[in-house]
Protein backbone atom coordinates (compact mmCIF):
# COMPACT_ATOMS: atom_id res chain seq x y z
CA UNK A 1 0.00 0.00 0.00
CA UNK A 2 2.73 2.44 -1.00
CA UNK A 3 0.12 4.96 -2.15
CA UNK A 4 -0.85 5.89 1.43
CA UNK A 5 0.35 9.41 2.25
CA UNK A 6 -1.34 9.98 5.63
CA UNK A 7 -2.35 7.47 8.27
CA UNK A 8 -4.32 8.65 11.31
CA UNK A 9 -5.07 5.85 13.77
CA UNK A 10 -5.43 8.08 16.82
CA UNK A 11 -8.10 7.38 19.46
CA UNK A 12 -8.75 3.82 18.22
CA UNK A 13 -7.97 1.79 21.36
CA UNK A 14 -5.03 0.08 19.62
CA UNK A 15 -2.79 -1.97 21.87
CA UNK A 16 0.41 -3.95 21.54
CA UNK A 17 3.61 -2.83 19.83
CA UNK A 18 3.88 -0.45 16.90
CA UNK A 19 4.16 -2.68 13.81
CA UNK A 20 7.55 -2.60 12.12
CA UNK A 21 5.73 -3.13 8.82
CA UNK A 22 4.68 0.55 8.86
CA UNK A 23 8.14 1.20 7.41
CA UNK A 24 6.90 -0.43 4.17
CA UNK A 25 4.65 2.61 3.58
CA UNK A 26 7.50 4.42 1.86
CA UNK A 27 5.50 7.48 0.74
CA UNK A 28 3.98 8.13 4.18
CA UNK A 29 4.05 11.83 5.06
CA UNK A 30 1.95 11.82 8.21
CA UNK A 31 1.54 9.17 10.93
CA UNK A 32 -0.64 9.71 14.00
CA UNK A 33 -0.83 6.87 16.52
CA UNK A 34 -1.65 9.09 19.51
CA UNK A 35 -4.17 8.38 22.27
CA UNK A 36 -4.08 4.57 22.08
CA UNK A 37 -2.63 1.91 24.37
CA UNK A 38 0.47 1.05 22.34
CA UNK A 39 3.33 -0.55 24.26
CA UNK A 40 6.99 -1.37 23.65
CA UNK A 41 9.43 0.85 21.82
CA UNK A 42 9.27 2.91 18.63
CA UNK A 43 10.63 0.63 15.87
CA UNK A 44 13.93 1.78 14.35
CA UNK A 45 12.58 0.63 10.97
CA UNK A 46 10.54 3.85 10.85
CA UNK A 47 13.83 5.66 10.17
CA UNK A 48 13.48 4.39 6.55
CA UNK A 49 10.57 6.79 6.01
CA UNK A 50 11.97 9.93 4.40
CA UNK A 51 8.86 12.01 3.70
CA UNK A 52 7.58 12.50 7.25
CA UNK A 53 6.19 15.95 7.94
CA UNK A 54 4.02 14.93 10.88
CA UNK A 55 4.47 12.18 13.48
CA UNK A 56 2.76 11.56 16.81
CA UNK A 57 2.77 8.71 19.29
CA UNK A 58 1.60 10.90 22.18
CA UNK A 59 -0.40 9.43 25.06
CA UNK A 60 0.40 5.73 24.75
CA UNK A 61 2.40 3.42 27.01
CA UNK A 62 5.63 3.44 25.02
CA UNK A 63 9.01 2.95 26.64
CA UNK A 64 12.67 3.12 25.72
CA UNK A 65 14.32 5.69 23.51
CA UNK A 66 12.81 7.94 20.89
CA UNK A 67 14.39 7.78 17.45
CA UNK A 68 16.38 10.84 18.39
CA UNK A 69 17.21 13.61 15.99
CA UNK A 70 18.22 11.45 13.03
CA UNK A 71 16.58 11.98 9.63
CA UNK A 72 13.03 13.28 9.63
CA UNK A 73 12.71 12.60 13.37
CA UNK A 74 14.93 15.59 14.08
CA UNK A 75 12.09 17.87 12.97
CA UNK A 76 9.54 16.67 15.54
CA UNK A 77 8.97 18.41 18.84
CA UNK A 78 8.51 16.81 22.25
CA UNK A 79 4.72 17.08 21.85
CA UNK A 80 4.94 14.18 19.39
CA UNK A 81 5.99 11.93 22.28
CA UNK A 82 4.29 13.44 25.35
CA UNK A 83 2.16 11.27 27.62
CA UNK A 84 4.63 8.35 27.51
CA UNK A 85 6.37 8.58 30.91
CA UNK A 86 8.81 5.76 30.15
CA UNK A 87 9.97 7.23 26.86
CA UNK A 88 13.19 9.22 26.78
CA UNK A 89 15.75 10.70 24.43
CA UNK A 90 15.78 13.78 22.23
CA UNK A 91 13.67 15.88 21.89
CA UNK A 92 12.22 14.90 25.29
CA UNK A 93 13.61 16.22 28.56
CA UNK A 94 15.98 13.83 30.33
CA UNK A 95 13.22 12.14 32.33
CA UNK A 96 12.42 8.53 31.50
CA UNK A 97 13.60 5.20 32.73
CA UNK A 98 15.56 3.78 29.83
CA UNK A 99 17.85 5.17 27.16
CA UNK A 100 17.51 2.16 24.87
CA UNK A 101 14.59 0.11 23.65
CA UNK A 102 13.82 -2.95 25.73
CA UNK A 103 15.09 -6.27 24.43
CA UNK A 104 12.49 -8.24 22.54
CA UNK A 105 11.23 -11.36 24.25
CA UNK A 106 9.83 -14.37 22.47
CA UNK A 107 8.18 -17.14 24.40
CA UNK A 108 6.52 -18.88 21.46
CA UNK A 109 3.12 -17.27 22.09
CA UNK A 110 1.32 -15.05 19.64
CA UNK A 111 1.53 -11.32 20.29
CA UNK A 112 -1.72 -9.52 21.00
CA UNK A 113 -1.76 -7.81 17.58
CA UNK A 114 -1.33 -11.09 15.72
CA UNK A 115 -4.70 -12.35 17.00
CA UNK A 116 -6.34 -9.54 15.05
CA UNK A 117 -4.27 -10.48 12.00
CA UNK A 118 -5.30 -14.12 12.36
CA UNK A 119 -8.99 -13.16 12.55
CA UNK A 120 -8.61 -10.89 9.51
CA UNK A 121 -6.90 -13.59 7.42
CA UNK A 122 -9.39 -16.22 8.58
CA UNK A 123 -12.37 -14.08 7.63
CA UNK A 124 -10.80 -13.36 4.23
CA UNK A 125 -10.26 -17.08 3.56
CA UNK A 126 -13.81 -17.98 4.61
CA UNK A 127 -15.25 -15.19 2.43
CA UNK A 128 -13.17 -16.30 -0.55
CA UNK A 129 -14.20 -19.96 -0.19
CA UNK A 130 -17.88 -19.07 0.14
CA UNK A 131 -17.73 -16.69 -2.82
CA UNK A 132 -15.82 -19.10 -5.04
CA UNK A 133 -17.93 -22.16 -4.36
CA UNK A 134 -21.13 -20.08 -4.43
CA UNK A 135 -20.23 -18.91 -7.95
CA UNK A 136 -19.48 -22.47 -9.04
CA UNK A 137 -22.80 -23.67 -7.60
CA UNK A 138 -24.74 -20.94 -9.43
CA UNK A 139 -23.04 -21.83 -12.72
CA UNK A 140 -23.78 -25.51 -12.17
CA UNK A 141 -27.46 -25.17 -11.25
CA UNK A 142 -28.42 -22.19 -13.43
CA UNK A 143 -27.87 -23.60 -16.95
CA UNK A 144 -28.69 -20.38 -18.81
CA UNK A 145 -26.02 -18.48 -16.85
CA UNK A 146 -23.65 -21.40 -17.40
CA UNK A 147 -23.95 -21.11 -21.18
CA UNK A 148 -23.59 -17.31 -21.16
CA UNK A 149 -20.51 -17.50 -18.93
CA UNK A 150 -18.71 -20.11 -21.01
CA UNK A 151 -19.58 -18.39 -24.30
CA UNK A 152 -18.02 -15.20 -22.90
CA UNK A 153 -14.95 -17.13 -21.75
CA UNK A 154 -14.59 -18.69 -25.23
CA UNK A 155 -15.00 -15.32 -26.95
CA UNK A 156 -12.42 -13.52 -24.82
CA UNK A 157 -10.01 -16.46 -24.84
CA UNK A 158 -10.05 -16.50 -28.64
CA UNK A 159 -9.59 -12.73 -28.73
CA UNK A 160 -6.68 -12.97 -26.30
CA UNK A 161 -5.00 -15.76 -28.28
CA UNK A 162 -5.28 -13.80 -31.53
CA UNK A 163 -3.79 -10.69 -29.92
CA UNK A 164 -0.93 -12.63 -28.32
CA UNK A 165 -0.16 -14.36 -31.63
CA UNK A 166 -0.09 -11.00 -33.45
CA UNK A 167 2.13 -9.51 -30.76
CA UNK A 168 4.60 -12.40 -31.02
CA UNK A 169 4.65 -12.10 -34.80
CA UNK A 170 5.36 -8.34 -34.57
CA UNK A 171 8.11 -8.95 -32.03
CA UNK A 172 9.81 -11.47 -34.35
CA UNK A 173 9.66 -9.01 -37.25
CA UNK A 174 11.33 -6.30 -35.14
CA UNK A 175 14.18 -8.55 -34.08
Amino acid sequence: MNWILALNLSNNGLDGPIPKSLSNLTRLESLDLSHNSLTGHIPRELMKLNFFGSFSVAYNNLSGATLGTEGQFGTFESSSYEGNPNLCGPPLPTSGTSASPPAATHDGNLERGSHVDLILVGSFVVSFVIGFWGSIAVLYFKRSWNRIFFLAVDKYTNLLLVNVTLLIKRARNIV
